[in-house]
């Protein structure tokens, strides 16, 4: 679909009336004679006349045209590739400042969960060239960082980001995921979706949240990677649950996963490897041919008026310098 031409300065428009101002004789050009028809006929000097006046014309047209800003917007570009829709949302607990592991690793050597986490999400970014990523953080309350974009360059500084400051006191897993299923909709489908899910657990959801949850992921086909950052013998194995561990909050979110209508995988973390391994698996599922919409910012179109504006004026000034200004 071919796309009109707007104006950022439409009203500058009314001064188009002043190009035809070169058009009106001016006494200043006239050579006084007793007899104009004894002059012989001149065809080049006439014709010089007419160039004049017609790029003095196109010089004032372009000035003003230049300056109403002409341009199109609402651009839309369709691009193909191998990947997905993702949005990464990242625990920001307090619980994810700890050390990862009831042993120190030989990669993390004492890091962090999220310093863990933060390092195995920057490699998983920087494999996916082709995405529309998003990210989110989640603690007291869900904090959308940066929505859906190709740039992937942010989401890596997003995702840097969060090794500053202090973890929230509270893991409110309810209204992330809900905030997180909400930046979906609205958006065209395109191919595959996912939400990346990193947390150490240590959450609950209440009824209404799990039915919300529930019939959020079916309406926009979404498909959840739970990666569960173990704390060693702290954390349950949720892939061996026993009786003894029916009753934490761990088990009972992986319980409720496994009752979702839509793909749902979890993997657990105990060390970085395992946080690398997790990623790197979750890269290979999601690779499939999608085409997405991407919206281009305006095109400003009013430089070529301005550089047709300059090139009248150069003609002009030509034209002045081989003009015969008088007869005697």
């Amino acid at each position: 679909m071919t796309v009109p031409i707007d104006f950022a300065q439409p009203w500058m428009l009314l001064m188009l009336p002043l190009a035809l101002l070169p058009l009106l004789p001016r006494r200043s050009d006239t050579l006084v004679f007793a007899h104009v028809a004894w002059l012989p006929v001149d065809p080049v000097g006439r014709a010089v006349g007419l160039l004049w006046r017609g790029c003095a014309v196109l010089a004032m047209l372009g000035i003003v045209a230049g300056l109403a800003g002409p341009g199109r917007s609402h651009l839309q570009v369709l691009r193909v590739g191998s990947g997905a829709e993702i949005l990464i949302l990242m625990d920001r607990s307090s619980s994810m400042d700890d050390v990862m592991g009831a042993k120190p690793v030989v990669e993390s050597a004492g890091a962090s969960k999220n310093e863990v986490a933060r390092h195995a999400l920057t490699r998983f970014v920087d494999g996916r060239p082709d995405d529309r990523l998003a990210f989110m953080m989640f603690g007291i309350s869900p904090i959308p960082v940066v929505p859906f974009t190709p740039n992937h360059r942010i989401i890596q500084e997003a995702i840097a980001g969060t090794a500053f400051g202090r973890g929230m006191p509270d893991t409110q897993l309810d209204r992330g995921l809900l905030a997180a299923i909400g930046q979906f909709d609205g958006r065209q489908y395109s191919g595959r979706r996912a939400i990346v899910l990193v947390s150490d657990g240590g959450a609950r959801l209440g009824v209404h949240a799990r039915q919300e949850i529930k019939r959020g992921l079916v309406r926009d086909q979404i498909a959840l990677y739970f990666i569960y950052l173990r704390s060693g013998a702290y954390s349950p194995d949720l892939n061996a649950l026993t009786s003894s561990d029916e009753s934490s909050a761990e088990a009972e979110l992986h319980r409720y996963f496994l009752t979702l209508n839509t793909p749902y995988r979890l993997y657990q973390a105990g060390d970085a490897h395992a946080m690398a391994a997790a990623m790197a698996e979750i890269n290979r599922q999601q690779k499939a041919r999608v085409s997405l919409v991407e919206r281009l910012p305006r095109q400003d179109r009013s430089p070529y008026c301005f550089a047709a504006a300059l090139l009248c004026c150069a003609l002009l000034l030509a034209l002045r310098l081989v003009q015969v200004r008088s007869w005697s």
